[in-house]
């Protein structure tokens, strides 16, 4: 398993990371502990160090099954962790990460998380906090999610970011305009989530695929039937290029995200040994030119299909609120 350093910090993480959103039995639908944390277990086995939580997700019972998970192989892992938006005062802060350790039963976090930034407050005491911190050796690495360059530049002027971890993969390609960039020319490292189109670079979904009941996919932007169509024909298109290689799709999609330049490391949610198994296949392998513009050719129309700047989970979907945010940002929504 290749190992990256993290932006700046002198992290080390592996090329791929395991999301334990779907681990929490919320959002996704449901999901087996038991069966979790193997997954976990053999996601070490395999050299896949990095394990990403957050206390939002399931209210904290993803860190506590990752908490399970780690008793006697803390050691092993890399723990990437998120503090919620609302509780970026510096008191809460240092409430919501005792808190996380508590539930990761850990007294440290390898690199955490502002989750998504928050309109109503200024960043700077949040990220003197978070330096703070570090000192203290309370946490190794700071990272934001969902920040855009403008709120970045912002959020330098008080301490070191260290990663950025944006939704990123051959449908959703946003942040190839300003935010890759960005990163590459500051030295921060990028730390991809949704690298599997939420499951649709799987190769799993259909078009009368039924989704359990508690998961919310079809809520999101790629889930519309206007633009589901057109990942799933996007989709059959690349069977072949998976088969040439002996691939599975998602093992296809993995190595195409991992070798993107600024990529530090993909994220990639598992709740089975199975479905870990097969992404670390993703790994180690390449593709030839040929067939890299052949997948930009079937997945860019999909990207140049989607509205400019879209929440994946439609989180800023009312205009006031993206007006706001992107008053501040120097960008300008689409209505679309």
């Amino acid at each position: 398993m290749e190992r990256r350093i993290l932006g700046q910090s002198g992290v080390e993480v592996s090329v791929i990371g395991l999301g334990t959103w779907p681990m929490c039995g919320e959002w996704w639908g449901p999901a087996d502990d038991a069966e979790s944390i193997r997954t976990i277990h053999r996601a070490l086995e395999l050299g896949v160090t990095l394990i990403d939580t957050a206390e939002a997700y399931g209210k904290g019972h993803a860190e506590e099954v990752v908490g399970r998970a780690l008793v006697g192989r803390r050691h092993q892992a890399v723990i990437a962790d998120k503090v919620a938006p609302n509780h970026l005062e510096p008191a809460q802060i240092r409430a919501a990460f005792a808190a996380s350790c508590a539930r990761l039963r850990t007294d440290y976090i390898d690199i955490y998380f502002i989750h998504w930034p928050n309109i109503d407050l200024p960043i700077g005491p949040a990220m003197e906090e978070l330096e703070r911190m570090r000192a203290e050796g309370k946490i190794r690495a700071i990272g934001v999610s969902n920040f855009t360059p403008a709120e970045m530049d912002e959020a330098r002027q008080y301490g070191r970011i260290d990663v950025l971890q944006p939704p990123y993969n051959m449908f959703w390609r946003f942040i190839e305009r300003a935010e890759l960039p960005y990163c590459q020319a500051h030295g921060i490292g990028i730390m991809t989530y949704s690298s599997l189109a939420q499951g649709l670079l799987t190769g799993t979904l259909r078009r009368d695929t039924r989704f359990a009941e508690g998961d919310n996919r079809p809520s999101t932007v790629l889930f519309q039937p206007e633009y589901y169509e057109r990942c799933l024909d996007a989709v059959d298109r690349m069977r072949p290029v998976a088969e040439k290689y002996g691939k599975s799709l998602a093992q296809l999609a993995i190595a195409w995200i991992i070798s993107r330049p600024g990529v530090t490391t993909a994220l990639l949610g598992a709740r089975t040994v199975r479905e870990i198994e097969e992404n670390a296949g993703g790994v180690g392998w390449s593709m030839d030119k040929a067939d890299l513009a052949f997948i930009d050719q079937c997945t860019g129309a999909v990207f140049d299909s989607l509205p400019d700047y879209p929440d994946m989970f439609q989180n800023w979907q009312r205009w006031d609120l993206q007006r706001r945010r992107y008053e501040r940002t120097g960008r300008i929504p689409t209505t679309s």
